[in-house]
This record gives C-alpha cells, sequence and structure tokens, in this order.
C-alpha cells in the first residue's frame, strides 16, 4: 500500500500492515504492548463523541438560551478536533467546540434572534477553525488564543462572560456518567443531565482471549490513555482486563503526568515495564506523536514502536490527511488484528 505523499506499507498479517522501511524493530521482537483505550479497546462513537456534542448542545440551548434542534458540532465533526492535535481529553475538547460555538456568536453581534442552525453556517466552520488550531501546534490553550485573535479585547471581554469551563466540563461529566456513577467517577450528584450515562453504550473492541494468550507466552500489557483513573478502573474490570493488568503498569489522567502528546507516559512505562521492544497502540495523531517525542527525548531508552489502529475517534477519510503526512509503524485495522498477528509469530519484511 502507497499513501498520496509516496509512504509505502506492507501488508505482514491479515489486517496488519508495517512500514517498508525504518522500522525500530520487526513484530515478533516486541516484548511489550501498551494500548490506549478509547478508540483502540474500545468503541467510543457512541459514547465520549456523542457526549461531547450533547454537551455542547445544551451549553448553547440551555446555559446560553440559544434555541435550535440541529446539533451544532455532530459526533463524527469532533475528529477534526482530533486531527488538531493536542485534545487528547474530550472534556477539553468540548471546552473547545464551546469557544469556537461562541466565537461564532460574538461574531454575528450576539444578538437574538440566533437559532444554532445559524450558528452552523456562520464562519468559521469546524474543519476550518480546527486547521487553524493545528497551525498553530493543537489544544484548548491555542484554541483560546485564536478566539481572542479573532475577536478583538472588547469582544473577548464578552466572550469571557459567556465562557464557563468549569461548567462545560460538569456537564460533560454528568452525560458521560450518567446517575448512577457520577458521584463514584467525580465525586458530585448530577444536576444538569439525570438520564442513563453514555458510557453504558460502550462496546468492548478487545477479544480477551488473545491477552490471555500472549500474557501466558510473557507479553506484559500496560496502559496510557487520558482516562480519568476511576473511568478506567471501571472499564478494566467491566471487560475483565483487569485480571491482566499490573497497577503500576497502567497510567490515566490522574493530574501527575502532561498528557500526551508529551512522552512522559511512555517513558515512565519504559522504565516500569523493563521490556527491551515495546510497541504502542494508538488511534489518533497524538498517540503517534507520542511515539515520536519519546524516541526523541530517548535515543538510549528501549524503543516504542507505534501501531495506529483504524477503530478510532477519527473518520478514515480525516486520518487519510494524517497518514499522507506521516509514516507510522504499522498500521491494523483494529487491536485484535494485532494481537492476532503476535501471537502468530508474523514477522514483518
Amino acid at each position: 500500500m502507497k499513501t498520496a505523499s509516496g509512504v509505502s506499507y506492507v501488508e505482514i498479517a491479515t489486517g496488519v500492515m508495517a512500514l517498508d522501511h525504518g522500522l525500530p524493530f520487526t513484530l515478533d521482537q516486541a516484548d511489550a504492548v501498551i494500548f490506549d483505550v478509547d478508540g483502540v479497546l474500545v468503541e467510543v462513537s457512541d459514547s465520549f463523541r456523542q457526549v461531547i456534542s450533547l454537551t455542547v448542545q445544551f451549553y448553547f440551548n440551555r446555559i446560553l438560551e440559544i434555541p435550535g434542534q440541529e446539533r451544532l458540532i455532530r459526533a463524527e465533526e469532533t475528529g477534526h478536533f482530533k486531527l488538531a492535535g493536542r485534545f487528547n481529553n474530550d472534556w477539553e475538547l468540548a471546552k473547545g467546540v464551546v469557544a469556537q460555538g461562541l466565537l461564532k456568536f460574538l461574531s454575528a453581534n450576539g444578538t437574538h434572534p440566533i437559532t444554532i442552525e445559524r450558528l452552523r453556517e456562520i464562519p468559521p466552520l469546524v474543519e476550518d477553525f480546527t486547521a487553524e488550531v493545528k497551525k498553530r501546534g493543537g489544544g484548548l490553550e491555542e484554541t483560546i488564543k485564536l478566539v481572542k485573535g479573532k475577536l478583538g479585547e472588547s469582544l473577548f471581554r464578552e466572550f469571557e462572560s459567556h465562557y464557563k469551563p468549569r461548567l462545560i466540563k460538569k456537564i460533560f461529566m454528568e452525560y458521560y456518567a450518567g446517575p448512577q456513577l457520577c458521584r463514584s467517577f467525580y465525586g458530585f450528584d448530577p444536576k444538569y443531565y439525570r438520564g442513563p450515562g453514555l458510557i453504558e453504550k460502550e462496546q468492548a473492541i478487545l477479544d480477551l482471549s488473545l491477552i490471555r494468550k500472549l500474557a501466558e507466552s510473557g507479553i506484559p500489557f500496560g496502559i496510557l490513555s487520558g482516562r480519568t483513573t476511576e473511568e478506567a478502573a471501571y472499564l478494566f474490570r467491566k471487560t475483565g482486563l483487569d485480571k491482566f493488568l499490573k497497577p503500576e503498569f497502567v497510567i490515566t489522567d490522574d493530574g501527575t503526568l502532561p498528557g500526551k502528546p508529551d512522552p512522559a507516559g511512555l517513558q515512565l512505562l519504559a522504565k516500569r515495564m523493563g521490556f527491551s521492544n515495546g510497541i504502542y497502540v494508538g488511534d489518533v495523531p497524538d498517540d503517534w506523536t507520542a511515539v515520536e517525542n519519546y524516541r526523541l527525548q530517548n535515543p538510549g531508552r528501549p524503543p516504542i514502536a507505534c501501531c495506529m489502529v483504524q477503530t478510532g475517534a477519527a473518520s478514515a477519510e480525516l486520518m487519510a490527511e494524517f497518514y499522507a503526512e506521516s509514516e507510522v509503524d504499522f498500521l491494523a485495522t483494529d487491536v485484535n488484528c494485532l494481537l492476532r498477528a503476535m501471537a502468530s509469530g508474523s514477522r514483518s519484511k
């Protein structure tokens, strides 16, 4: 397979391709696997992506009292923010979407009557806005700076009066966890949303029998994820993956380390797991960038390769743009294709 930019991959197993040059090691040499969670181990199109969309809609409909039935951002459109980079945390992504929506609203003079349907039409459109964010390095901080630059000082003060990031985060948490889990996850009872938590719509991707088979052959498993500790622990118990994970090999968003694409999590796991050749399995550009940053900052440490799967937060069309710019070590249809290839001892060519 050759991408639009001329990067070539060769098929090494069913559903798995490898870069045809420059691999840090071959697949059969891998002696540890580190997983991202969302889009890798669990399907989140009906959970996190919908939660972002619903949180933004609630904020504009109920908090800002802007009417309209059409979603200001659809679940599948959230992938544009993922492609911009540094939106590993999904409630940060929701804050970024609200900031873009407020930019649109204030650019239209912030006057009523205005509807969600009208806001969708007002520039900048999501793909154009996130392209600008990407050029600035991605992430919420650069998003806010971009909004400030476009609005100017006077309108930005009005933006700040409407933009309540803590409230956005709280609404997001309520939609995701629902009344049954909100307190155990986040320490509070829901106020704005009392329906079923969208966490219950998540579907496991991982075939646990493959984990069992590889564990029996001595392969250890780690986690590097932007989920909170409580969210991740709930998922691992629910899927049975907790039986194959040592607590010290699990790094989640507990506030002690910078998030991806900073390589700090990978550095710590390399030290704790003691592997010779590790594979990090991810689904969005930040995962690959974290591996690249690890290599740049740790030339003498054990190598880590990256395998990107096609079950993630951004659509195949959006990821095609990313693959046209990047030379990822391995590509897999899903995580099970990679694990099956490892279990069968497949070698890259």
